[in-house]
């Protein structure tokens, strides 16, 4: 039996400024979430961004500035900027193996 460890390899990647996080959303192409007509957001995805390590840092960003917030029965680090909240699904950013984890940033309107 094979399987993957799933370890937060987060502890690599920085916190960006606060300034350096605008910037970085404002660059980023979010896409409805067509799927979700009851819950509607936004998402970006990892695979888009022209660099996986500001995504990274963005990711983390998101967990040491944001706020925790229930949705359903599930808590998640929401950041809020601009009229939206952002947040992760809570993934490792990475698995130990270095395959991606956390593939997406998700936004709302406030």
């Amino acid at each position: 039996m094979s399987f993957v460890q799933i370890v937060d390899m987060s502890l690599k990647f920085h916190s960006m400024t606060a300034t350096e996080f605008e910037y970085f959303i404002c660059k980023q192409e979010f896409k409805y979430a067509k799927t979700m007509p009851l819950n509607p957001h936004w998402y970006c995805l990892r695979e888009k961004c022209d660099n996986d390590k500001d995504f990274c840092d963005a990711v983390q960003y998101i967990r040491d500035h944001g706020q925790l917030e229930k949705f359903g029965k599930v808590k998640y680090t929401y950041y809020q900027l601009g009229g939206y909240k952002y947040w992760t699904m809570g993934n490792p950013i990475n698995y130990s193996n270095g395959k991606w984890s956390t593939i997406l940033i998700n936004r709302a309107l406030i």
